[in-house]
């Protein structure tokens, strides 16, 4: 047995370093990623007039302007969405302009995709038909190896031009555009998603909905 004890310490130490080697190979590393998107994203500054630079509802010179930065794949804006689509925005008819602005994150696989579906869509006066359909139909398509045919497939669905919307898709407009909102989220040090401004101003999101509604009624009454 003791003969054998430097062989079996060797073969364990062998056994260890190859499993360590292949951990290190086939983990997602998601600080790589998050580093190489934003390295892909330009540098701008904190401006607040921004954030009303997007797709919105509303009048285009409300008083309150409510910014959401949203990610198609996460969980918490896809429970979200309902609250803003049916009871939040409604509430608030006519008093506010919404703006969503995409801030896709490296951890979530096909939210980069699923925001060029729907800024593809918005270049065809669909913005918000796609929107409403990638988070009302978020587990169908959040892990796709490939998510494009689904996304297509809602293309078809709300009646775009299929062919517009693939060289959409695909090109450095939507791209730049996608870009350039997330590159704001960082200028705001947008720690994660949904994240909300109101007049400029984050939204304390440790309250929950009643943190939004609270900043948007004391916006509304300055």
């Amino acid at each position: 047995m003791k003969k054998n004890l430097p062989k079996i310490i060797f073969i364990s130490l062998v056994v260890v370093i190859i499993g360590f080697v292949f951990y290190a190979l086939t983990r997602p590393d998601d600080s790589s990623s998050s580093a190489k998107t934003k390295s892909n994203r330009p540098k701008v500054a904190a401006d607040v007039a921004k954030l009303s630079d997007g797709n919105f509802q509303g009048p285009s010179d409300a008083k309150v302007v409510v910014a959401e930065f949203g990610d198609y794949q996460c969980p918490a804006c896809g429970k979200y969405h309902p609250l803003l689509k049916n009871d939040i925005l409604p509430n608030y008819d006519g008093k506010i302009k919404f703006v969503f602005l995409n801030f896709p994150l490296p951890v979530h696989k096909n939210a980069q995709a699923a925001a060029q579906a729907a800024e593809a869509a918005a270049l065809q006066g669909k913005f918000w038909q796609m929107h409403d359909i990638l988070y009302e139909r978020q587990a169908d398509w959040e892990n796709q190896g490939n998510p494009n045919s689904k996304f297509e497939g809602y293309a078809k669905e709300i009646g775009l031009d299929l062919d517009k919307y693939k060289q959409d898709f695909a090109s450095q407009k939507v791209i730049d555009i996608i870009n350039n909102q997330a590159a704001l989220g960082d200028a705001f040090n947008v720690p994660g998603t949904p994240a909300f401004f109101v007049n400029g101003k984050a939204v304390d999101s440790s309250k929950g909905d009643s943190g939004l509604r609270q900043a948007i009624d004391s916006a509304l009454s300055q």
